[in-house]
């Protein structure tokens, strides 16, 4: 089951929450919980997904959740959609801190647009058929990031220059190396950013 977090305030009535959330999980048989949750969440949310981590596991489930959220019992996701600094040391920041065991990969597919330069790091999402229509516009070369591993190119503008970069089948397929060479076994992906890849990520 997928749980998103949309709402600003304190969650209501978590120990319902839990039991209506572990109740549906068993009556469809879900083999348990990912929490989609932002980090900038009110201070109840740690405490609520440690709570239904563990309802979870009383009945053989578990729970999946970003690991700036590390809920007590719960597999802890690392985005790979970094746009600066390095994956690699990323992962072993985690996994001295938490266990290899303990982490799964949420293996964004990153398509960004960022002007040079970016302080904060957030760049401009870009669609698959924007993506294309800037690389040929600009006939940009691309070229592969060891750090991020992803690839990237950039191109000029009146104000600047912008780096773009983005997520192909190869460059998701060597951070789930880069991950499981690290011991981390697992990784997620969501259906609508590879849609249009999905049957070459089936032949990994």
């Amino acid at each position: 089951m997928g749980l998103s977090d949309r709402c600003t305030g304190a969650l209501p009535r978590t120990d319902t929450l839990c039991r209506a959330i572990v109740c549906e999980c068993a009556r469809r048989h879900f083999r348990g919980v990912l929490a989609d949750f932002e980090s900038g969440s009110p201070s109840d949310r740690l405490a609520f997904l440690t709570r239904l981590a563990g309802a979870l596991s009383a009945r053989g489930m578990r729970l999946c959740c970003p690991a700036a959220l590390p809920a007590d019992g719960a597999t802890l996701l690392i985005g790979t959609g970094i746009s600066g600094g390095s994956l690699r040391i990323l992962l072993e920041e985690n996994i001295n801190r938490y266990g290899a065991a303990r982490l799964a990969l949420d293996l964004e597919r990153v398509r960004m647009d960022f002007p040079l330069p970016c302080p904060s790091g957030c760049g401009t999402p870009l669609t698959h058929a924007e993506l294309l229509a800037l690389r040929q516009k600009h006939s940009a070369s691309a070229y592969f990031s060891r750090e991020l591993m992803a690839n990237y190119f950039t191109y000029p503008t009146e104000n600047g220059t912008h780096f773009v970069l983005f997520d192909d089948t190869e460059t998701l397929r060597q951070k789930v190396r880069l991950a499981q060479s690290l011991g981390i076994r697992e990784a997620f992906i969501m259906y609508p950013e590879v849609a249009d890849i999905l049957p070459e990520l089936g032949r990994w």
